[in-house]
């Protein structure tokens, strides 16, 4: 199990570097939000927090419940030497240990699939939120041209290596949505992949 984990971070912290870059822009774009709290919810090994990071003002929590990724997220961010902004929690995403109303801006990239209670999460989620804060979640590559070069070049070591498409079913996720109470919600699905945006009202 360490090993598998160890061996995808590897992937993620080298193959996948430009993809979290760029996906971070993007959202730092969308939102406008560069300072606060962001929360990273699910975030595996932590990379795409780390790149928001990297590129705003932002203070960051990983937030995974696997104690080994909890391991692989703390190992990468004395890597980028943020321990001073950036924090991993070992957690569930279903009873955030966070405050409500304090998180400025949530991300999560690949994850809304695992959550077995789309709505109770996303309540969770809100709870978090502070008015006027941003919720940010989907797949993708940024771009379909970062999507071929990152396939290329992880085929070179890894031969039969293909993406996970993780696409957001749009139809269930409205559907969560609705349940949770949440109005206001934005999705965008082109060749920077499949996400929602949603801003809590102040």
């Amino acid at each position: 199990m360490h090993h598998d984990n160890d061996a995808c971070d590897a992937i993620a912290r080298n193959a996948f570097r430009p993809v979290y870059d760029l996906m971070a822009q993007q959202i730092l774009d969308a939102t406008g939000v560069s300072k606060g709290i962001c929360l990273d919810l699910n975030s595996y090994g932590g990379h795409f927090g780390l790149a928001l990071a990297q590129q705003s003002k932002l203070r960051v929590c990983l937030l995974d419940r696997s104690p080994d990724l909890h391991r692989i997220a703390e190992q990468n961010i004395q890597m980028q030497q943020l321990d001073n902004r950036v924090v991993a929690v070992c957690g569930d995403a279903g009873s955030i240990p966070l405050k409500t109303g304090n998180v400025d801006l949530v991300v999560s990239h690949k994850s809304t699939r695992s959550w077995v209670d789309q709505p109770e999460i996303l309540r969770e989620i809100w709870r978090v939120l502070t008015p006027g804060g941003y919720i940010y979640l989907g797949s993708g590559f940024g771009t379909s041209k970062l999507r071929r070069e990152v396939v290329k070049k992880i085929q070179r070591s890894v031969p039969d290596w293909q993406p996970e498409e993780i696409l957001l079913d749009a139809k269930q996720f409205k559907h969560a949505l609705k349940q949770a109470d949440i109005t206001g919600a934005t999705s965008k699905i082109d060749e920077s992949g499949s996400w929602f945006m949603i801003k809590k009202q102040q």
